[in-house]
């Protein structure tokens, strides 16, 4: 009896040794997961990676070869994902999730998106299951200990992606149809809600779309709400229309209403509304004056 009690004990302790053994230390990983995402106009774009160090290695060349295909980071494959559709280089990319391969050169690197997007390392790697391939150019850079993506918004339509690491960046540029989207937006759902008839007005009168249509919506809004707002928009499209006497009468309306009903919406457009009146006022003097 007091054999198998030994052992048993010395079971237990075995067990409780190799379970504390095989959960170890908590450690700072050699490439930790990474990840960056941005949103440009209404896509979002979102890279998820693994981020190696230099450790004083020779990268280019050494320890990422020239010429071959590279997971562009450590462990699972780096990952691109897109919200929406989006073109690259001339080439539509449906949205979703792509591998993001490279073939780095000495000159010019290969940017490669590929639909095995779950895939360890570059192994497995397929070229019939590209997506688009194009070339990007390599620049010098700040040194950058770790690798790192970054993802800047030139504007709603267009964003830059940019891969740094070592003394070395890479840089490529994706578009969405932006302006398209809104337009599809903006017919499903304004219908029947004066402040986005309004804001769709100010959208197309800010990003010098269709003056039409911004003024058919800014009309639409101030016929169904009595409101500041939606004359002030009505106000500045008329003003790019060059119809600065109907674009006056609108602008004090604006003014008349909002110092009825004084509140923290109207105090951030106030100054804006009197400088409007002002600008517009001496344009209508200023055309009468050359008609007499």
């Amino acid at each position: 009896m007091k054999n198998i009690k030994t052992a048993l004990f010395g079971t237990i302790i075995g067990l409780l040794s190799l379970n504390t053994y095989a959960q170890g230390p908590t450690l700072p990983a050699p490439s930790p997961a990474a990840s960056v995402s941005q949103v440009f106009g209404l896509t979002k774009v979102e890279i998820n990676y693994s981020s190696p160090a230099v450790k004083g290695r020779q990268i280019w060349g050494g320890l990422v070869p020239y010429d071959s295909v590279w997971r562009t980071g450590a462990n699972q494959a780096t990952n691109i994902n897109f919200s929406t559709d989006v073109m690259i280089d001339g080439t539509t990319i449906k949205k979703g999730k792509y591998a993001l391969f490279t073939v780095p050169g000495r000159n010019s690197w290969t940017i490669i998106l590929n639909t095995d997007a779950e895939q360890f390392g570059a192994f497995n790697y397929k070229k019939s299951l590209d997506v688009a391939r194009f070339t990007a150019m390599p620049q010098a850079g700040d040194m950058k200990e770790h690798m790192a993506f970054m993802i800047d918004p030139t504007s709603d339509t267009t964003a830059t992606v940019t891969l740094c690491w070592e003394k070395l960046k890479v840089s490529f540029s994706i578009w969405a149809q932006t302006k398209t989207m809104i337009a599809k937006n903006i017919d499903n759902y304004t219908s029947g809600i004066w402040r986005n008839y309004a804001n769709a007005a100010n959208y197309y009168l800010n990003n010098n779309l269709d003056l039409t249509k911004a003024h058919d919506w800014a009309m639409q809004s101030v016929q169904m709400q009595e409101s500041f707002y939606n004359r002030y928009i009505l106000a500045k499209v008329l003003q790019a229309q060059d119809k600065d006497e109907e674009a006056l009468k609108y602008a004090n309306e604006a003014k008349t209403i909002g110092d009825k009903n004084p509140d923290g919406f109207y105090n951030e457009y106030k100054d804006d509304v009197a400088k409007l009146i002002n600008t517009l006022s001496t344009s209508v003097l200023s055309g009468k004056k050359k008609k007499k």
